[in-house]
């Protein structure tokens, strides 16, 4: 499965030296996990992983936050991914916060969590209290009542 890695077909290039890890269907692993080169995972981690490139297989499931430059899923994934190149197969599951630049998802695949560009991150997401930013209040041109469209509602007047 891992020469069906990149789309295509194509086998993947990897670093020289750099070997391929598989843990089997029958393999659990409780712990983080780094490896230099590839993972497959057909069996279970329970822990965080970071690698340079990650294939969940059908059988793999993965509990932990998971960093990597290019990961395809076709298991199950719970917990934060980080990576350049994420595709979510269709039989893949993914329930987490998925930090990208590129990410897709095939028809059928299940997703529960945030998909978050890599370039939005950088940019604050909370001001300097802590409380998420607010919208800022409509400019008074807004507020003018034109022809078009439908009238604003009436208040209500309090019982």
């Amino acid at each position: 499965m891992l020469s069906k890695f990149g789309k295509g077909g194509a086998t993947p290039s990897r670093k020289p030296g750099a070997a391929i890890s598989l843990i089997a269907a029958d393999v659990r692993i409780v712990g983080n996990v780094t490896a230099e080169g590839e993972i497959q995972i057909d069996g279970q981690l329970e822990g965080d992983l970071r690698c340079d490139r990650l294939l969940v297989g059908e059988s793999g499931r993965v509990t932990g936050e998971i960093t990597s430059e290019t990961i395809r899923i076709h298991g199950e994934v719970i917990g934060k991914i980080t990576a350049s190149a994420v595709v979510v197969a269709r039989a893949g599951r993914v329930t987490g916060d998925i930090v990208h630049d590129s990410l897709e998802i095939e028809a059928g695949a299940t997703l529960e969590g945030r998909m978050i560009r890599k370039s939005s991150v950088a940019a604050p997401a909370l001001a300097a209290n802590g409380e998420p930013a607010r919208l800022a209040p409509p400019r008074p041109e807004d507020k003018k009542v034109s022809g078009k469209g439908p009238a604003p509602a009436a208040a209500a007047e309090p019982a």
